[in-house]
């Protein structure tokens, strides 16, 4: 059998066929078959060469999203280096640096149910939970220029990735709006509590437009809303 001499050009290839899938019809009403047809040509063993699952391909597809829709990474440690710890913190949560990063997450799973596939979620958790970012070398470079007053380090980074990647966002869990502002109120505060002093500047009116109005029901928008 031939070697595949642009490996990378396939990749990209089955990538662009699962987003176009993921982000239409949803993660739970796309199969690995519907991706092999919608490739074009692609045999099964080329596709599952490059990705084992369902789910390590979500995982690119998200990548790519988060990576095409802003500057900062699909990850939310990712940040700019100037100014304190504190300030450098700060921007993750600022409108302008959150609203391509909440755009994306919302393509990836407006039609995601997360009952409905554990795996996905425990891998989210457990790819949190072991990765090294950059938030202890943050968090202690804070601790040094006065900015932060943390005294359990590697905890409180733990505690920031978690919250900040699966449990502020509703994605894995929707609510409404009234319920997405007091979530990231209590953000803030559980932040506060560890030395972190971050603030709410526009965050939480950001994150509360991703919310419902009542119990499950999105408000559309009207005509003159579009408008505008």
């Amino acid at each position: 059998m031939a070697r595949n001499a642009h490996p990378e050009l396939t990749q990209e290839r089955i990538v662009e066929a699962a987003t176009e899938l993921f982000t239409s019809q949803g993660y739970d009403k796309t199969s690995m078959q519907d991706i092999i047809n919608a490739t074009g040509g692609l045999s099964k063993g080329a596709v599952y060469h490059h990705f084992r699952s369902k789910e390590d391909l979500f995982d690119a597809v998200a990548d790519r999203l988060m990576n095409t829709m802003s500057e900062t990474s699909g990850k939310t440690q990712t940040r700019s280096k100037q100014g304190t710890a504190l300030e450098q913190l700060q921007s993750l949560f600022s409108p302008e640096r959150a609203q391509k990063r909440l755009e994306a997450a919302n393509l990836m799973f407006r039609k995601f149910n997360p009952k409905a596939n554990p795996k996905m979620i425990g891998m989210e958790f457990t790819s949190l939970v072991d990765e090294r970012d950059d938030f202890v070398d943050l968090i202690t470079q804070g601790n040094q220029d006065g900015s932060l007053h943390v005294e359990h380090v590697e905890q409180a980074a733990e505690i920031l990735r978690l919250l900040a990647n699966m449990w502020l966002l509703p994605f894995f869990r929707r609510g409404t709006k009234a319920e997405l502002r007091t979530r990231a109120a209590c953000f803030f505060s559980i932040m506060q509590s560890l030395g972190i002093p971050l603030q709410d500047q526009g965050f939480s009116d950001l994150l509360a437009s991703f919310g419902t109005d009542t119990k499950g029901n999105k408000k559309e928008k009207t005509e003159s809303e579009v408008a505008i």
